[in-house]
């Protein structure tokens, strides 16, 4: 469970609802549909939480939720750029290539003939 703070009321989150997390100075922004919930933490530290629960990490300040992602495409470099439920779309970095493909298989795999 998650809490999220929106016009000074906190409310519990179930990670399933959320599709993604942006990191904002000392916060972090949590993405459900069209709205957001802030709370101060940490990508790093909700990366290790939400592994379990479906979530990857994209890039340093990003965390998103394989479950809401609708689309992916190759994006050049080593990223892909994601397109989730919501219509958000997000890029990943090269540097967390592996850490998503280990999650998701984005490449095609050559057959051995």
């Amino acid at each position: 469970m998650l809490v999220g703070e929106r016009a000074h009321l906190l409310y519990l989150l179930q990670p399933r609802n959320v599709e993604y997390v942006e990191a904002q100075g000392n916060y972090v922004i949590f993405h459900s549909g069209s709205s957001e919930y802030i709370s101060r933490d940490t990508v790093r530290r909700l990366s290790l939480l939400l592994g379990d629960s479906g979530f990857v990490r994209i890039e340093r300040s990003l965390l998103i939720n394989i479950c809401a992602i609708q689309y992916a495409q190759l994006a050049g470099h080593g990223t892909f750029a994601f397109t989730l439920r919501s219509g958000a779309r997000l890029r990943s970095g090269a540097r967390y290539r592996a850490e998503i493909l280990r999650l998701l298989p984005l490449t095609r795999r050559t057959q051995s003939r």
